[in-house]
């Protein structure tokens, strides 16, 4: 949930602010007030209650800019989203640290959380753009497996820290691969995700490389879905503490795992040699360009090659555009690795490709390190 208070200065502008966030159900309203207090009362109560947003009705330009500037310098984190009965002004003004949008109290509920996120994205800009993104054009691609295996060769052969996070609640097989002693999931983070900043360090594993943050064990529950706030809080938190972020995302992007899509650095999908797989991709492709991801961030991984498969000009002409990385096929290395719940031997045909894979995701030399792997909500286990 996203703490947010109200600083009003009309009882009708409040109510109808208010509406608006409670039809946003990951908005949870600590404070209101029908009288707009000094920016000195507002910093009290702001220190208080620590909403990480405030809205607040505005009379002029001047009084924005002037209340936006005073609360940033106290509090450069808290977002600060404008509302006013009538605004003669520019809806988005720019300020010092970025700028401060204005909407209507009359804004409607589907402009008015979009507007919430982008008050928020301008107090978590400055993140490093580390995050990558895994998805495949159909289950059953082997995306998990190549999510999981690039994420451990980047701590144990790169020297890089990292942390899987397995987005699809419904069916992560990560704990099922790796042995990861964890009593929460990913869906307990999401929930819990405006606290995360305070916890992480108890929550995560001190002095290792990797990390996971595994699916439920059991079915999500349908009655929280999580919002698009709650990704872009879980992503904004791991992305200041790890090197590299590795997301693991079912086939099919919704509004909430699209802002993760969005923001990576990089989107691979993860395909395989049969034409079923290699026509989905795609589809894949052309749905994730339409939501708005540049072309150039979009990249293609063919997994489970052979020697006598398709000529990969052939699997290029299917899919619409060159193939990007290549895992070959080890029926028996992967068997061995998930039986023994341990990451791909790194001497096998497919460790090794997972190692290069690594090595030019994240452009460092390869390293040599005890492999562990780790839980961020548990405790490790050698490989």
């Amino acid at each position: 949930m996203l703490p947010a208070m109200i600083f009003a200065a009309d009882a009708d502008a409040l109510a109808r602010i208010q509406r608006r966030c409670a039809g946003a159900s990951f908005i949870k309203l600590f404070q209101v007030s029908a009288e707009r207090p000094s920016i000195n009362d507002m910093l009290r109560l702001i220190r208080a209650y620590h909403p990480e947003l405030v809205l607040i009705e505005f009379q002029d330009r001047e009084d924005a800019l002037t209340t936006e500037a005073a609360l940033r310098a106290e509090l450069p984190k808290l977002g600060i989203l404008g509302f006013a009965d009538s605004w003669q002004y520019e809806p988005i003004l720019r300020t010092v640290r970025g700028h401060l949008r204005v909407v209507s109290a009359s804004v409607a509920f589907e402009e008015f959380q979009e507007c919430v996120l982008d008050a928020m994205e301008v107090v978590q800009s400055g993140l490093p753009d580390n995050m990558t993104v895994f998805l495949p054009s159909k289950a059953g691609s082997g995306a998990s497996t190549v999510a999981l295996n690039v994420a451990g060769a980047i701590a144990d052969s790169c020297g890089k820290s990292a942390v899987l996070i397995e987005a699809d609640l419904h069916s992560g097989p990560a704990s099922m691969y790796v042995k990861v002693n964890s009593q929460h999931s990913v869906l307990d983070a999401l929930q819990e995700s405006g606290w995360l900043d305070s916890y992480w360090s108890e929550l995560s594993v001190q002095g290792s490389n990797v990390a996971v943050l595994p699916a439920t064990k059991t079915p999500a529950n349908s009655s929280h879905l999580p919002s698009p706030w709650e990704y872009r809080r879980l992503t904004s938190v791991a992305r200041s503490r790890f090197d590299h972020v590795i997301f693991d995302l079912p086939e099919v992007v919704n509004p909430a795992t699209e802002a993760v899509v969005l923001k990576a650095r990089t989107v691979f999908i993860v395909c395989t040699p049969e034409v079923p797989s290699l026509a989905l991709a795609r589809r894949r492709r052309s749905t994730i360009i339409s939501l708005g991801l540049p072309e150039e961030r979009l990249k293609i991984v063919l997994n489970r090659c052979t020697k006598n498969g398709p000529e990969l000009s052939a699997v290029e002409e299917i899919i619409g555009r060159k193939i990007d990385e290549t895992i070959p096929n080890d029926y028996q290395a992967v068997w061995s690795a998930n039986l023994r719940q341990q990451l791909v031997d790194p001497k096998t045909p497919p460790g090794r490709a997972f190692t290069a894979f690594a090595v030019r995701l994240t452009g460092a030399p390869t390293t040599s390190r005890p492999r562990k792997f780790f839980g961020i909500f548990g405790s490790a286990a050698s490989l």
